[in-house]
Order: C-alpha cells, then structure tokens, then sequence
C-alpha cells in the first residue's frame, strides 16, 4: 500500500480544517498509522478507540500525553484526532 503525499494529506487537512495545514509532525504521525495498521491489523481498533473519544475522554487523553511529556494544545488533541481518521480512510479506500 502506497502512502498519500504530504500534499494531498495537507490539502484534506487545510478543508477539514478552514486553515493553512502544514504540520510536518502531523504527516509522520499519519504515516505511523498506516504502517502499523499495515504490520499489525489488531492496531486498527486501537486508532479507532482513539478517533471516537467524547470530548471529556480526549481531554483525557491530552493529559495523559502530557503526563508522557508530550504537550498539546486542544486543537493539536483535535489535529492528532483527525490525523488517524485520515489514515483510517486511507486505509479503507486501500485495501
């Protein structure tokens, strides 16, 4: 399976958005899901769990990166969520 272009995941990100996207991190992190969905499919549910937290639960979840000092704004927590939807829908339309 082929990876999507910095390009074309930009684009998807800059409408999903309403915004300039251009966040490198963002692009290597879509590219992890896809590679370990690849490598183990049991990985999917996981991104899935994750892609459909409530609002309180990604709360949640910010501060439990945080406590792994990985620091993010909302809207990171946000751009990181819509991240894994794109490599899911990817995936999907790929297999």
């Amino acid at each position: 399976m082929n990876l999507p272009s910095k390009q074309q995941f930009f684009e998807h990100m800059s409408e999903t958005f309403g915004y300039e996207f251009g966040c490198e991190r963002s692009y290597e992190l879509l590219k992890d899901v896809i590679r370990e969905a690849k490598r183990n499919p049991e990985n999917l549910k996981e991104f899935v769990e994750l892609k459909d937290l409530s609002k309180r639960d990604g709360e949640i979840y910010r501060n439990y990166l945080a406590e792994k000092g990985i620091e993010k704004t909302p809207s990171e927590v946000r751009e990181h969520f819509a991240t894994i939807e794109y490599g899911l829908l990817f995936i999907s339309e790929n297999e």
